[in-house]
């Protein structure tokens, strides 16, 4: 990453703190780092891959600490619960801390964001059991996918009613579902 490509995801972070995703434009950050907004797009394709950028950037110490965690455990199942309760911990926090507006906004993007920050890990833990036999072989991927868009669809659920809580119920779900 440049030092220009960091500048920028920098400026949006901050900007986006004040004025939330939806509010805030390339036209800010440009205007903030003195800048085009042409060289904005010459080291992102938008707003949305800057965004991705931050989510995968603030999720990398995260899913290494996590990674760790999950190789005490005994087993894939095990594993991938694990890994779901933290991301469903995650999201609840994003929840809290974003507007209900904001974050209907940032769904897609957040949904994508969430793809490229924990997919590898999902599809890890899930091809690991295939491959040990502990889960029914298939499509790592299609898994990820599924599950990935049952965590989103269950975060929206959460975002309308915050008390609602189903926690242990989807992660069974999920555990039924991949085995």
């Amino acid at each position: 990453m440049s030092t220009t490509q960091q500048q920028i995801a920098d400026a949006f972070r901050r900007r986006m703190e004040e004025v939330g995703y939806t509010g805030t434009t390339l036209d800010d950050v440009a205007r903030a780092l003195r800048i085009s907004k042409k060289t904005i797009y010459v080291h992102f394709g938008g707003k949305r891959e800057i965004y991705t950028y931050l989510v995968e950037r603030q999720a990398a110490p995260e899913k290494a600490r996590l990674a760790a965690m999950l190789a005490a455990l005994p087993a894939g199942a095990a594993r991938v619960e694990a890994a779901v309760r933290m991301v469903l911990d995650a999201g609840r926090r994003h929840v809290e801390q974003t507007g209900r507006e904001e974050w209907l906004a940032q769904y897609e993007v957040a949904a994508d964001a969430f793809r490229k920050a924990n997919g590898d890990l999902i599809r890890e833990l899930v091809q690991a059991g295939m491959d040990s036999g502990e889960f029914p072989p298939g499509d790592a991927r299609l898994v990820e996918q599924m599950v990935t868009a049952m965590v989103v669809e269950y975060l929206l659920i959460v975002r309308d009613d915050p008390s609602f809580d189903r926690d242990e119920e989807l992660l069974a779900r999920i555990i039924r579902f991949i085995g």
